[in-house]
């Protein structure tokens, strides 16, 4: 018989994990700094839309842990490349 998701333990490695994971978004002040007058024109929309993307896949990922793990760790990886994406975004052709 399986436990029901309120029954199953959320792991503190799981909580760090998904914490951890959000935590690059504070380098965005460094990503516009990085950005020229007119870059910083072309990509606006990705960068003021990256904090609240992150913000909503962390808490995606901290809700559907119980009941779906691989759905969380998916989200986490997603949300790790995007970090990559964002910076490499500025220096992009």
């Amino acid at each position: 018989m399986s436990e029901t998701p309120e029954k199953i333990k959320f792991p503190l490695w799981a909580k760090l994990l998904i914490i951890i994971s959000a935590l690059p978004v504070v380098s965005l002040p460094m990503i516009i700094n990085q950005c020229s007058a007119a870059r910083y024109e072309e990509i606006k929309m990705f960068l003021m839309i990256y904090p609240l993307y992150v913000l909503a896949s962390a808490v995606m990922a901290w809700i559907s842990y119980r009941q779906r793990r691989e759905v969380s760790l998916i989200l986490i990886v997603v949300m790790l490349l995007t970090h990559a994406a964002m910076w490499l975004l500025p220096s992009a052709v």
